[in-house]
């Protein structure tokens, strides 16, 4: 009995991963087609070649959307799959042969978590590594709108220590109106102001112009110092100043992590973008999980037209799940609401779905 089950294990395993491979291949291909067709007036103008973009960009893409969308793909693959062995009749003789419907759906959570643990790897350490050089194309042949430029901005960088700048120019590097706070408590120690503050890419330093420091003794008194110019190792980069939201998709997790730590003490207003992330790099890998028995519920039984209602069906459904990730981006901005339950909520939605569908699923 045990030698039969293994045998159509295996067999349900490879229908199973074989259309997901088969499936992601020909996504990616199509993907790629129609990126270039929307790209191709910046890449002549740029003076670069269809063949330059697919050597050094369209590798690091397939990587990015195959990863953030590989939970839709395996959706779309397991409905098909599943409908088409439905509709040869195979699930109904499996059924008939005393295979009880839960121990029929193991194959399908078992692929499902090879290509989570895959995806997890993926999107924790890969991904993050080839963004830096997608992003890096994107900026230099893609885009064309010129970067943000931050006004009145307040960091703590460290305990007590709190900066202002009144605005910052993320390509000079360098911004107007500094001042840099040091408090005891509730108590102001020192405060040291500047026209003008500068980053020194080669010597790794900040330069302020025109700058005054005071030192308080007490409320009464303090000790005032001027200056031309001076150079200091002040305790942030200028990373800090520019909230770029893209910034944390070239990070590893551990590297993420120790960021998070970083913007939360300097109070910076993309914390929440920032903790999105780290929260939707395992939130959509795990949403493999209850797309699968999805799938698998809604395409385990032999129905009258073939393979296509349930392929349209499968397709509503992804459309569904993309406008409730969308939805939780969304009310992450206009509501507030916790990045924890806005990158979640499409698994919390379809999750409660799934346990609906799974009962009523014919067995």
């Amino acid at each position: 009995m045990n030698r039969p089950l293994l045998r159509i294990d295996r067999y349900l395993l490879g229908q199973f991963l074989g259309t997901y491979a088969l499936f992601m291949v020909l996504i990616m291909a199509i993907a790629v087609v129609f990126d270039i067709s929307q790209k191709i007036d910046n890449f002549l103008n740029q003076g670069i070649t269809v063949g330059f973009a697919l050597q050094h960009y369209y590798g690091h893409f397939i990587l990015y959307y195959g990863s953030t969308f590989s939970a839709l793909i395996l959706f779309l693959s397991t409905v098909y799959a599943t409908a088409r062995l439905a509709n040869r009749s195979e699930l109904m003789a499996i059924l008939a042969g005393g295979l009880p419907f839960r121990r029929l759906l193991l194959p399908f959570a078992l692929g499902a978590g090879i290509v989570f643990s895959f995806m997890m790897l993926l999107s924790h350490f890969v991904v993050p590594q080839s963004n830096i050089a997608r992003l890096a194309f994107e900026d230099r042949y893609v885009q064309d709108v010129a970067p943000k430029r931050p006004i009145n901005i307040h960091r703590q960088i460290l305990p007590g220590h709190y900066i202002y700048l009144e605005t910052w120019s993320p390509e000079r590097k360098a911004g107007y109106h500094f001042s840099y706070e040091v408090f005891d408590g509730s108590k102001l120690v020192s405060k040291l102001r500047g026209d003008y503050l500068r980053y020194d890419t080669i010597a790794q330093t900040w330069k302020l112009d025109n700058w005054e420091r005071r030192t308080f003794a007490d409320q009464s008194m303090s000790d005032v110092t001027l200056g031309r110019t001076l150079d200091s190792n002040f305790a942030f980069k200028p990373t800090l100043l520019n909230p770029d939201q893209r910034r944390t998709e070239t990070m590893t997790s551990p590297q993420l992590l120790r960021f998070l730590a970083q913007e939360r003490l300097s109070g910076s207003e993309a914390v929440a973008w920032h903790e999105a992330e780290w929260y939707r790099r395992t939130a959509y890998p795990f949403s493999m999980f209850i797309l699968v028995v999805m799938a698998f519920s809604l395409s385990s039984a032999k129905r009258r037209g073939g393979l296509g209602a349930p392929i349209a069906l499968g397709l509503l459904f992804v459309v569904v799940y993309i406008f409730f990730m969308q939805l939780g981006s969304m009310s992450m901005m206009a509501l507030n609401t916790p990045p924890l339950l806005a990158i979640w909520l499409p698994n919390l939605v379809f999750g409660t779905l799934t346990v609906y569908l799974y009962q009523r699923a014919p067995k």
